[in-house]
């Protein structure tokens, strides 16, 4: 029997579009306690699958299930290959002696888009707070639905366009009275066909600068985006960007866009040299030529389609457990959150290596630093010797650099409050890092934090489950401080 297991370091929304209609695939984070039945449920008339991370579904074993299990398997390839790294989510540790396997959960039905709407908003909280949208996102993918990209560069462009500004642009055209220079070809048809309009060069001071152009046809591009058949919230929410571009494009009529083929070519320019006055144009410009090269992708894809239309939005895993984690200590004065700081050391031949967090104190009066390096995986206790080997080197790697660090640490998540608070059953591994750095014990921590449930993802701002991770890293921080001052 043909079988599906979403093994790879995303999650979110994928629909297919099969002869027999579209089905959606919602794949859920293998750390939310709750489970829901992979068998196909229908809401909205359309069929649902829920596939959950790291876990095997048995799609059947009639004609249709084979067909599904190709493109099924054929779409998350493709996804997968929009991801850089961690694109292989690591295996479930076997159980040591004396483990207790954990406790099954009833598989739940879900009967309304709560789910779904659950997964969406995790994706929106990632796209939202990722620094670097533009250069590394999944979604600039062919398939993946534009949603996110398209409001973020409607909401740009509301912003920059308040007040448009006037610039002389070189124009040719015919005339009725001489302006400027008259044209070679003016010249010519003067004598070849004479008539009372002439071709002249001049310069006009208009609001039709190139890079007006670029954005109306960015806005054009967005206005008639067909959004392929799916749920009502995502309906909703791509009819309230098409309507803000709409009125956006209506305000700004006057201003003529360009064909395709030309607006790119003018983006490439404009990259390369951007007028003083538009500055402030300067981040939008890489984010309005994604849409229109993907758009120039699309058009070339569909001439020559020949498989089942799909689309999706997703997150990768990894990279959203350290985002939750980062930005739940972005508002706390006490503490000073720096992503993925290099590290120089024996890298040779391995690419740079990064910590995922530097957890600093703001005081005056200590210099605390934790180094956590936040894994999207089950807590080993103790966890795996390539772990242990890795936080020796970040730990050494910082001591090099004059200053020893207060703790370092492995941020797993919990998908309860019972895992989320489960003490180590085994020692806190200081004897690890000893006698190393000027004779220093450094503690090495296993943190476990709860990740997000579907209560927790009513929206995507996830206020209070930031808040509450706070109130957690704080706590954790405090003990693995003490842990410090204690071996001192």
């Amino acid at each position: 029997m043909p079988e599906v297991e979403p093994n790879h370091d995303f999650l979110g929304l994928m629909g297919i579009e099969f002869e027999e209609g579209l089905r959606l695939y919602a794949i859920t984070p293998r750390f939310w306690y709750k489970r829901f039945s992979n068998e196909v449920q229908h809401i909205d008339d359309v069929s649902v699958r829920i596939l959950r991370q790291k876990e095997k579904v048995d799609l059947g074993n009639d004609d249709f299930a084979m067909n599904e299990w190709q493109e099924v398997k054929k779409n998350i390839q493709r996804i997968k290959t929009s991801y850089d790294e961690n694109d292989l989510l690591e295996d479930v540790f076997l159980l040591e002696k004396g483990e207790k396997e954990p406790t099954k959960v009833v598989e739940l039905d879900f009967t309304s888009e709560d789910v779904l709407i659950s997964l969406f908003n995790l994706c929106d909280f990632y796209r939202k707070n990722q620094e670097q949208e533009v250069l590394v996102d999944s979604e600039l993918g062919l398939n993946s639905l534009p949603l996110f990209q398209y409001e973020k560069f409607v909401e740009r462009l509301e912003e920059t366009t308040r007040e448009l500004r006037r610039t002389y642009r070189s124009v040719i055209e015919p005339v009725g009275a001489v302006r400027g220079r008259i044209t070679t070809r003016g010249m010519m048809m003067m004598v070849a066909q004479p008539s009372p309009r002439i071709e002249c060069e001049f310069e006009t001071f208009d609001i039709q600068a190139p890079l007006y152009r670029v954005m109306m046809t960015t806005l054009d591009v967005i206005r008639t985006y067909h959004l392929p058949k799916s749920f009502k919230f995502l309906d909703e929410r791509f009819q309230g960007i098409c309507r803000r571009g709409a009125n956006l494009r209506t305000k700004l009529i006057e201003i003529p866009s360009f064909p395709l083929s030309s607006a790119l070519r003018e983006c490439a320019k404009l990259r390369r040299r951007l007028p003083r006055m538009f500055k402030h144009f300067e981040e939008i410009i890489p984010l309005a030529e994604q849409i229109l090269r993907n758009e120039s992708e699309k058009q070339k894809e569909q001439e020559n389609e020949k498989d089942s239309s799909w689309w999706h939005i997703t997150a990768p895993s990894s990279k959203l457990w350290e985002l939750l984690l980062e930005k739940s200590m972005k508002d706390n004065s006490n503490y000073h959150v720096e992503p993925q700081e290099p590290l120089s050391g024996p890298w040779e031949g391995s690419g740079t290596k990064n910590i995922d967090l530097r957890i600093s104190s703001t005081s005056k009066s200590d210099n605390e630093v934790i180094l956590v390096d936040a894994k999207y995986a089950i807590k080993k206790d103790p966890p795996s010797s390539s772990y242990q080997y890795q936080q020796f080197f970040y730990a050494a790697a910082w001591a090099a650099e004059g200053l020893t660090p207060s703790a370092v640490a492995l941020a797993h998540p919990a998908s309860n409050v019972e895992e989320e608070e489960a003490k180590p059953t085994s020692h806190n591994l200081e004897e690890y890092i000893v006698d190393f750095f000027n004779g220093s014990q450094i503690p090495f921590k296993l943190w476990t934090i709860r990740f997000p449930q579907p209560s927790d993802l009513k929206s995507s701002d996830l206020r209070a489950y930031l808040s509450s991770t706070n109130t957690r890293l704080v706590e954790m921080i405090s003990e693995s401080v003490s842990d410090k001052k204690h071996i001192l």
